[in-house]
């Protein structure tokens, strides 16, 4: 129904008249009025199944007969879900343990100190990672009558530059006075061993640190008051690639809800669907074992509010996701389909149910073995868990007052002091080669979609005839007509929209009967309308 070429004659057929008549001119007092009864050709069209439903839906076997393919994202889960660097600070002090004064040449170390620092990552033992984002900020606090150049050196870390190392340095303070820098190092493309100074150990990098007093300076006196303090603190870390064990545990993903845009444009009514088929896959591109428990899935349709859960043996055991590989530059992703038809569930109650959403819940455990890769879970950027709906839905069918509607804005010509258009007849002249009757309901709704008129329309668009094979054998006639009241044009001319609805009825209430590409429906449509010459236009 958002084919707007094909229904523009059932969203608005007065919009096209008024257009044909809109020739008009500035009334005057001494000019004569008359009434015309014009007979104007409107519209003629035809559509076919692809005008009902999004043609990106529509396949067709050899004989044409007419199958919806839907695919849509069920869930996804992404690289925080299994690992989320926390911003981390490591502050080192130093301060003389003396009574006095002591007086330090110029270059002094200050001090040096080796040191590992572990990184807080929850459950996660990693041993190597790669940030696409972050960055660390080298800050000095100086208390001490000398610039100060500090030095972090990080033996497990490989900057993109092949360096290890960054400076900073900072200007002479008092520790009444003190001074202040800092330096910045992005850490985009730096590579870490999580390993430690051992290589035995996980979330630990070995560290280096030291200051030493300007050896171009004059040196300094510093007192027991005297002090340095150096922080280093790693910000927004975003990792590209990641090695360890993810841990042992369970992520919950639901409830929650998306949206099915199979069935948007019909509204009421019901469907008796002979076979459809719904292929579940998922796609695991994390390097870890997963299991995955589904809770449920449900048809929801918002308008009725009516749910329906699927039920299949896909709910009585868990779903055993086996890890991506990594190819050490990229990763090739696990599959896993299961398919779920007529057979085995009551798929055809789920999608008779017309929904407008797919619900869903699940539990998804990670490494259900616990560590069988000896630390080797892996993940990069762009892994993720994802799970995936095919619906494949072939169109043989039993329709009964199956209902598409769309709501449109009219057109109209001038305004509602300055129209000439009074009242009329729409007759629609329908060649109807589909095995459905077509029932059609015109409404004037406000703003707010209440409806304030309706445009009653007689006669009903019969359906084509059907062989001993149960496909239309000849195409039907009809004549359709409906009445355009001054109320109606006034009502219109006031801001009103026009809701049009249609609803469709299979012509054998026992068969399913198939649909195939090739039938359509032709229409004309013509008005005999009312027309004040020189009247209020």
């Amino acid at each position: 129904m958002k084919n707007v070429r094909h229904w523009g004659w059932v969203a608005f057929w007065t919009g096209t008249i008024c257009s044909l008549l809109s020739v008009g001119c500035r009334k005057e007092s001494d000019r004569p009025t008359w009434d015309v009864d014009l007979l104007v050709p409107l519209v003629r069209t035809s559509f076919t199944i692809r005008d009902l439903v999004a043609d990106s839906l529509v396949t067709t076997d050899p004989q044409g007969t007419v199958t919806l393919l839907y695919r849509s994202d069920l869930f996804k889960l992404e690289l925080d879900t299994l690992l989320l660097a926390p911003d981390t600070s490591f502050t080192y002090r130093y301060a003389l343990p003396i009574a006095d004064s002591l007086n330090f040449p110029a270059g002094f170390n200050f001090f040096s100190q080796n040191d590992v620092q572990r990184f807080d990552l929850e459950e996660l033992a990693l041993r190597t990672l790669v940030l696409r984002e972050g960055r660390l900020e080298l800050r000095m606090d100086n208390r001490v009558n000398s610039l100060v150049i500090g030095t972090l050196d990080l033996p497990g870390a490989i900057f993109p530059n092949g360096g290890t190392s960054m400076t900073t340095s900072v200007g002479a303070g008092t520790p009444s006075n003190p001074t202040y820098s800092t330096a910045v190092r992005d850490l985009a493309g730096t590579s870490f061993d999580l390993r430690g100074p051992q290589f035995n150990a996980v979330n630990t990098l070995e560290t280096s640190i030291g200051a030493m007093l300007d050896p171009a300076g004059q040196g300094a006196w510093v007192t027991a008051d005297d002090s340095l303090v150096l922080s280093a603190n790693y910000l927004g870390l975003v990792p590209q690639y990641a090695r360890g064990y993810f841990g042992q545990r369970t992520v919950e993903a639901g409830p929650d809800t998306n949206d099915l845009s199979l069935f948007d444009a019909l509204v009421s009514g019901t469907l008796d669907l002979d076979v459809a088929t719904l292929r579940l896959t998922v796609e695991n591109g994390f390097g870890l074992d997963l299991q995955v428990r589904m809770r449920q899935l449900s048809a929801i349709n918002t308008r009725t509010g009516n749910t329906v859960d699927l039920t299949h043996t896909i709910f009585q055991g868990p779903i055993n996701i086996n890890r991506a590989i990594d190819l050490g530059s990229g990763f090739i992703p696990s599959q896993y389909s299961n398919t779920i038809d007529v057979s085995n569930s009551n798929i055809d109650l789920f999608l008779e149910n017309l929904p407008d959403q797919i619900g869903y819940e699940l539990d998804l455990g990670l490494n259900p073995l616990g560590d069988i890769s000896s630390g080797n879970d892996f993940l990069y950027y762009e892994s993720e868990l994802k799970a995936g709906l095919e619906l494949e839905v072939p169109l043989r069918l039993i329709t009964n007052e199956l209902t598409l509607q769309t709501v449109s804005t009219p057109d109209l010509p001038r305004n509602a002091e300055g129209h000439a258009l009074r009242s009329g007849e729409l007759k629609l002249f329908a060649t109807n080669g589909f095995p459905m009757s077509a029932r059609f309901e015109l409404d004037l709704i406000d703003a707010n979609g209440e409806m304030i008129a309706t445009i009653p329309v007689d006669g009903i668009a019969a359906a084509g005839l059907l062989g001993a094979n149960n496909l239309v054998t000849a195409r039907t006639e009809s004549v359709l007509t409906a009445e355009l009241s001054e109320e109606l044009v006034n009502i219109l001319y006031a801001g009103a929209r026009l809701r049009s609805s249609v609803a469709f009825t299979t012509s054998d209430q026992s068969q399913h009967l198939r649909i195939l590409d090739s039938y359509r429906m032709d229409l004309q449509i013509t008005l005999a309308a009312n027309y004040m010459v020189n009247g209020d236009e």
